[in-house]
Formats: C-alpha cells, structure tokens, sequence
C-alpha cells in the first residue's frame, strides 16, 4: 500500500448535497487502515482552484472530493500554477462523475483503490481561453469544452432535479428542459483554418466520450491521442431535437446530417452576441474562447 502525501479538497455541498456523507464514509475507511487525511473544505464556487492553485507543489496529489465541476477546478488550479508539480486525484461524489469514470475511479472503492496503488497516467486536457467580467482567463476542462445548449443544460439542471432524477437522468433531463425554449445563435467556429458561420445548437470541444452523466457526446475520444473530438451541431426544429436527445445520449447523432464530427487541435467559437461558456458541467465564462489541446499535461491517479 502506497503512502502519498496528499490534500484532499472537499466540495461538502456536491452531489445535491450527499456529497459530504459520501466523504465522511471515504475518509473513515483510509483512517480505519492508518492512513494520514489532511483535507480542506470549501465554501463557494471557484475556491477549489484557488487552493489548488497555492498548494500545487506542497503534495504529491491533490484530491478532488466532489463531483466533475470540482476535478475541472482542482485541475484549473494546479494547470494555472504553471510547471505543474501535483498530480490530480479524483473522489467521486457528485451528481455527473464523468471524470471519475473517465479514470476508472468512479466510485469510492475504486477510488480508494487508485489512492493506495501505483499508478499514474499522463492525460490531454483542453486549454480554454474566454472572457470573465471583460477580462481574459484561462482554465482547463477534461471533458469537454463548448457554446450553445449545454449552457442553458446546466442552468435547467437544478439542485432539485439533481436530488429526483439521480446521477445518471439529472443531466439529460436538464437538457430536455433546455430543448423547449432554447434558440440556436448565429456563430462563427474556426477549427484548422477552416471557418463555418451559421446558426449552430451547440459547439463542442471534447477530450473524453462522455460527459453530463454518461451522455456519450463524443464517440471514440481518448484523453491521451493529443486531439480534440468536435462536434458542431446545426440548429435543429424543436421536435427534432428532442427526438434526437436519446441519439445523443447513446453516441449514435453523429451521422444526422445537421451534426458535423471531426477532429482537429484547436477550436475557436465567436458570435455577434455574448454567449455563455460551458467546461466540465460548470458555466465558467463568455465568449469569445478559444478551445487548445495541451497533450499529457496532467498527471492522474488512475485505477486501471
């Protein structure tokens, strides 16, 4: 049994709020076996990476207890640092725990498991660059990166619907709610020096097949092949979109004809209005942003 020193940054309040029991039973298993738990609570959104940001390079491994939108912070924070000393690690205790699947740690015991073992793996993360109060930052999703309706998702995607749909119908559902009211906006997407202006239901940069608890967005992405996997979806009918919500969710949209899928290293996304951008399940600025892969840029527990 390996012996890290590590932090764990708790988000008490994941999980539509079962998050900190889901804790509690995770930490009272490592201290039951003699192992040393050194953690950290936070209180409001963005203060995860502001931790991990000041203690990357302090531990070997910064443990991320909570769901997608706190790894997307604690790996924000440990990128944003610069020549990134810590490694990432991941407690699922969310409502989506894609990451957490994505890493083969997607439940506690699993999680446990890649906390005790050996190994590490080297994964792509995707450098987004976007606006927030009028000025530049830069943060770094794992999954995905996107404009559109993933946006106005997760604001239907309420703490109410989270604690009656469950971890795996929250988010889809979230979507539906969406699909009713949402109208696509005119956009103008560049991905290798190619240059597409229409209106577009969502644009998506993606590092990772799924993501919005288990929707398979992305078919065939791998978080270590140096690429991003695109999807640009055309503005669709109301009555069409909802019947491709099931497509979507299954991987299987991306052969309608309104979907364009494809490859490329670098995404950019502008519109004649600002719009919202949505990383990792969190609505973490505005357009315009700039979507980059960074190959192997992060350091991961792993348990495969």
């Amino acid at each position: 049994m390996t012996t890290r020193r590590a932090l764990f940054i708790v988000n008490p309040v994941a999980g539509a709020g079962r998050g900190l029991a889901r804790w509690e039973q995770f930490k009272s298993g490592l201290e039951r076996d003699g192992l040393p738990i050194e953690d950290v609570f936070t209180n409001r959104a963005g203060e995860a990476m502001q931790i991990a940001r000041e203690r990357t390079g302090e531990y070997e491994v910064l443990m991320a207890v909570g769901g997608d939108g706190t790894a997307f912070e604690v790996a924000s924070g440990i990128l944003c640092a610069g020549n990134p000393k810590s490694a990432l690690g991941v407690v699922p205790t969310g409502t989506g725990n894609d990451i957490g699947d994505a890493l083969a740690v997607g439940d506690l015991s699993k999680a446990r498991q890649a906390f005790v073992g050996t190994r590490m793996q080297s994964i792509d993360v995707i450098r987004v660059e976007c606006q927030v109060e009028r000025q530049a930052v830069v943060r770094h999703a794992l999954l995905f990166a996107g404009v559109g309706i993933a946006s106005e998702s997760l604001r239907r995607t309420t703490p109410a619907i989270k604690r009656l749909f469950g971890e795996r119908l929250a988010y889809p559902v979230g979507l539906f709610r969406a699909l009713w009211s949402y109208a696509a906006p005119l956009l103008r997407v560049t991905h290798d020096q190619q240059v597409d202006e229409k209106r577009f239901l969502f644009v998506c940069a993606s590092n990772s097949e799924c993501a919005g608890g288990g929707m398979k967005l992305a078919p065939g992405a791998r978080m270590d092949d140096g690429r991003l996997n695109i999807n640009l979806i055309e503005a669709l009918g109301r009555w069409e979109a909802v019947k491709q919500l099931r497509r979507v969710c299954q991987g299987r949209h991306t052969d309608h004809p309104k979907v364009r899928y494809l490859m490329a290293s670098e995404l950019t996304v502008e519109g004649d209005t600002t719009l919202e951008v949505a990383a990792d399940g969190e609505l973490i600025g505005y357009t315009p942003a700039r979507f980059v892969v960074q190959p192997k840029a992060l350091r991961v527990l792993v348990n495969r």
